[in-house]
């Protein structure tokens, strides 16, 4: 019995390994709220049948989670940032006070009262004066999306659509893993592609873990929050959250662990990018050589968008030397010579968007990994 054991062991160790070497493995990497976990999702809901209803009703204590720490962090927040802000009318003030005195856990249940005091609360000039000045201070994306429907997520037959779950914010803390296929042209063999799509948390106090998952990788999907040139970390209020995903997109680009690997920059929330530099806000505030990046014929918006691609490109055009280990505890330095490097603008939120950036690198993923996984 103990021998048929080992047999189907290494069978089994057999048929993964096979499987392994003949899948394209995919990392998402980037900071914290760059949008790696909802890229995990529209592969769900493009190329795994989606959510059921069983998994739709788990999201529901993460997305009142998400309501309650939304207004909780703008209404908290009002006296704190420089000029303060206050409520416009004394029936705010007591619902404002309200939120306060229950703190930053979200209550068990979302009774009348709570979502009376939510909803008048977020109602307020000076609440909203202050969400609008939500680069002030940490405020999650969906905040806006998920307080304007109290209403509906507070229903008992409440189930999320597909857009609440991609709205959804959940602290990724582990390394988690999708498996999907999708169709190869004719071009490269016809048939499908096996894709593992691995997710890891991109908090500084996460990053260690990417190792672990740096082997066998055959693309790099690093995502950028574009929209986050005004914005500090959360781990660090003295940094800014775009300048440190240049600096990462740096020390990956330039790691021995993926010198051969086919890397792809998804400049990702340009709704909320372009949202912002329309309503005036400054990327030469937190950028100063924007100041000198002429374009003639564009709107701001563009130019912002191309900037950013610019410095990208800068990075990935640049020759790097990396110092590697060999025997006897000595290291050689080589030089690394520039490759291509892939930048799409995305809107992750956005499933018909993301359909259509994963066509369009579809190819360009092949190109790069089939022949080495053995597909043609």
């Amino acid at each position: 019995m103990g021998c048929g054991s080992k047999v189907k062991e290494d069978r089994d160790h057999e048929l993964y390994t096979k499987k392994f070497l003949q899948t394209i493995k995919l990392l998402l990497l980037g900071t914290g709220e760059s949008g790696k976990t909802t890229i995990i999702k529209q592969m769900k809901i493009l190329h795994i049948n989606g959510y059921s209803n069983d998994e739709r009703r788990e999201k529901i204590p993460f997305i009142r989670q998400n309501i309650h720490e939304s207004i909780y962090d703008i209404v908290s927040n009002m006296n704190r940032i420089n000029p303060p802000v206050e409520a416009q009318n004394e029936e705010s003030k007591a619902s404002i006070e309200y939120i306060l005195n229950l703190g930053p856990d979200c209550p068990s249940e979302f009774t009348e009262e709570y979502i009376y005091h939510v909803k008048t609360a977020w109602a307020d000039g000076g609440v909203q004066k202050t969400f609008q000045r939500s680069n002030e201070y940490q405020l999650i994306d969906s905040a806006e999306h998920f307080l304007n429907q109290v209403d509906v997520v507070s229903k008992p037959d409440y189930i999320p659509t597909n857009q609440d779950i991609l709205f959804c914010r959940i602290m990724t803390v582990s390394i988690s893993k999708i498996e999907f296929d999708m169709p190869v042209p004719k071009q490269y063999g016809g048939g499908k592609a096996e894709f593992w799509m691995f997710d890891v948390g991109g908090q500084r106090g996460e990053r260690k873990k990417w190792i672990k998952v740096f082997a066998g990788i055959q693309g790099i999907l690093f995502l950028i929050a574009a929209s986050d040139f005004d914005l500090m970390l959360r781990e660090d209020t003295t940094v800014n959250r775009l300048e440190e995903s240049f600096r990462l997109f740096q020390d990956i680009y330039s790691s021995e662990y993926v010198e051969k690997v086919a890397m792809i920059v998804f400049l990702n929330k340009q709704d909320l990018l372009q949202k912002k530099i329309e309503q005036g806000r400054k990327l030469s505030k937190y950028f100063p050589e924007y100041s000198h990046f002429n374009v003639s014929d564009t709107s701001e918006y563009e130019k912002a968008k191309l900037f950013m691609k610019q410095k990208l490109l800068g990075i990935a055009q640049t020759p790097v030397n990396v110092e590697k280990s060999v025997k006897r505890g000595k290291n050689i330095t080589e030089r690394i010579a520039p490759r291509d490097t892939y930048i799409h603008y995305t809107i992750a939120t956005d499933t018909n968007n993301i359909k259509r950036v994963f066509d369009s690198v579809h190819e360009s993923i092949l190109r790069t990994t089939v022949q080495e996984v053995g597909l043609l």
